[in-house]
């Protein structure tokens, strides 16, 4: 659309009218509603300011806000639309996505349901949260939405396959005569794929997370090409309020996993109506999806089946689906939330404490005291001092006590440093599930949850090493280190024990050091001193005073030598012949450190 100068008046009268209509709109929902009046940006500049692009509208879900760009209001001359697009906007708030959490649950389905697309989602998204919102305003609050798109579509081309489909599912739900939103390019798959596409918007109109998957699944045929893919983005770019709504928010909790109830509902609508349509009864229908079911294990296998029971995206996968819902989200922060909430499961109670202090009475000065107070708590000593004369609420006073708790001493839990092979053998964490880093982020977490200090350290030497600035209680910046990725050199390097931070390290510290067996070639290797690092590992573990713990992806008996070495040392040698038997380990290893034995409450 080219840009045409236009009357600051103008634009300040329909400002003034919308201004004026956002009550009523808000009523239309609720009269409780509480929202801001939007923003209104008096030029396209302004709205770009606001993140405002190609629409006219669009909602903020961080600060719950609505942005309404006046000056292309005026454009597409739709300011005599004020109370129909102010309550879409609002039911954006009130409805879908409504909250930071729901939208990354919407984009999690529909991403499943366009497997092998899956930047398509945020446009998905935003058209199945349009539907469900308008056909609300229009059939149960009785508002004319049909009317707002009958003037936007009489000077929008429709060419698009995904277009026409969008508008024909807006007829067929309003009842609204063939071609008066979707244009003369008619087809009967789109058609019937428009009636089964109403047939969701009404079925899943109040629980519409789970009508997702089997809306995008009818869109995906439409979306597959990336010709007709931008094609329809930009016939539909006016419509598009909501796609970036969740940017600049806080990471939603619980977005890595996928259960069985998310993946049962990615079905194509257009199998259930065959099935219908050929008179299977329902027992019959349920019992053939089993059947065919595969896809439920093909769709774990492709969207997750990793980690703990399988149950997870991959890491990589979870971050583009994330930087969707929000794309100025900080990777780093994405990758330590992915791991955090894994481990969250397998983690230590939070401690408590439950102390019977012995407790005495120290006098610590006196209060007025007036008539009124009990008669006990006047000190008549006290009150002699202040005046021979007694006059009860001017010379009386009352003898202020504060009482002194002989607590027991508190146990002092073991700081913590934990080192982690990422040498060339590993998993780089940001793209496929590592179990070393789950088990490093359940002690470390663990550890900070009991009132340790964690240093963390990630080495692939020769080569690199990352680790934390000494024995912190960051959570962020210890799990920054821990999921950041190496990929050098063939073992963990036994020389990082050098570091200072345990040459002068303040309380007991346990060494726990996760790796493989390349890690006896290390030891027996020499440092720059001319020492083996076996000596190395051995002044570390006397400096440490809390014990140390080698954690091998190796087989029982191989190094044997090597491992009776260690062991004369101090050092216990825990082998592992899966990386998944890691998580047992750390869940036993964070009970016996870092769970309170204190009497429970």
């Amino acid at each position: 659309m080219k840009e045409k100068p236009v009357k600051s008046a103008d634009i300040k009268a329909i400002r003034d009218r919308w201004a004026a209509a956002w009550p009523e709109a808000v009523k239309i929902w609720n009269p409780y509603v509480t929202l801001r009046e939007p923003e209104w940006c008096m030029s396209q500049k302004m709205a770009e300011k606001e993140g405002l692009t190609g629409s006219f509208a669009m909602i903020r879900l961080t600060d719950h806000r609505i942005v309404i760009d006046v000056a292309t209001v005026q454009d597409y001359q739709v300011e005599d639309f004020a109370l129909q697009v102010l309550a879409h906007e609002i039911g954006h708030h009130v409805l879908i996505p409504a909250n930071n959490y729901d939208n990354a649950g919407l984009f999690k389905r529909i991403r499943i349901a366009l497997a092998g697309i899956e930047n398509r989602a945020p446009l998905v998204s935003n058209l199945y949260s349009d539907l469900i919102i308008n056909d609300a305003l229009q059939r149960a609050m009785n508002l004319d939405m049909a009317a707002v798109y009958r003037h936007l579509q009489a000077t929008c081309p429709v060419a698009s396959k995904l277009h026409v489909w969008y508008m024909r599912t807006y007829e067929y739900l309003w009842g609204l005569p063939r071609g008066s939103l979707s244009g003369p390019k008619q087809l009967p798959q789109i058609d019937a794929d428009a009636s089964l596409a109403a047939a969701v918007i009404r079925s899943y109109a109040r629980n519409w997370l789970d009508g997702a998957g089997r809306f995008a699944l009818l869109a995906y045929p439409y979306l597959i090409e990336d010709k007709e893919h931008q094609q329809a983005r930009d016939e539909l770019s006016r419509y598009l309020d909501a796609e970036k709504s969740s940017e600049g928010s806080d990471i939603p909790g619980g977005m890595a996993e996928i259960d069985d109830q998310i993946l049962e509902g990615i079905v194509d609508p257009r199998s259930e109506a065959i099935a219908s349509y050929e008179g299977k009864g329902e027992a019959e229908t349920d019992k053939s999806d089993r059947a065919d079911k595969p896809e439920l294990s093909k769709l774990r296998s492709t969207s997750g089946g990793t980690g703990p029971q399988q149950r997870y995206q991959q890491p990589g996968v979870y971050i583009d689906m994330m930087k969707q819902v929000d794309p100025s989200a900080d990777e780093n922060k994405l990758v330590n939330r992915y791991y955090r909430d894994i481990a969250l499961p397998f983690l230590v109670p939070f401690p408590t404490d439950v102390t019977e202090p012995l407790a005495e009475l120290l006098p610590e000065g006196t209060d007025p005291w007036e008539p009124g107070d009990p008669i006990e708590e006047l000190d008549w000593f006290e009150t002699a001092l202040v005046s021979p004369v007694i006059v009860p609420g001017i010379t009386t006073r009352s003898r202020v006590f504060s009482v002194d708790y002989d607590t027991p001493e508190k146990e002092q839990p073991f700081n913590l440093y934990v080192g982690i092979d990422c040498s060339g053998s590993m998993n780089n964490p940001r793209i496929n599930f590592s179990w070393p880093i789950c088990a490093g982020t359940i002690v470390s977490l663990s550890a900070l949850r009991a009132g340790a200090r964690v240093m963390s350290c990630l080495s692939g030497e020769p080569g690199l090493f990352l680790e934390t600035p000494g024995f912190i209680k960051s959570e962020n910046e210890v799990l920054t280190v821990l999921t950041s990725y190496l990929g050098t050199g063939y073992a963990y390097g036994i020389p990082r024990l050098k570091t200072p931070h345990l040459e002068n390290v303040k309380g007991k510290t346990h060494l726990l050091i996760v790796s493989d067996d390349d890690i006896f070639s290390m030891l027996q290797a020499k440092d720059s001193d001319g020492r083996e690092n076996y000596e190395i590992a051995e002044n570390a573990l006397q400096k440490a005073g809390g014990g140390g713990t080698f954690v091998l992806h190796s087989r029982p008996g191989w190094h044997h030598g090597d491992v009776e070495r260690l062991q004369k040392m101090g050092w216990v040698v825990h082998y592992v012949t899966a990386e998944s038997e890691m998580l047992e380990f750390a869940r036993a290893f964070a009970d016996r450190f870092y769970r309170r034995k204190g009497k429970k409450p």
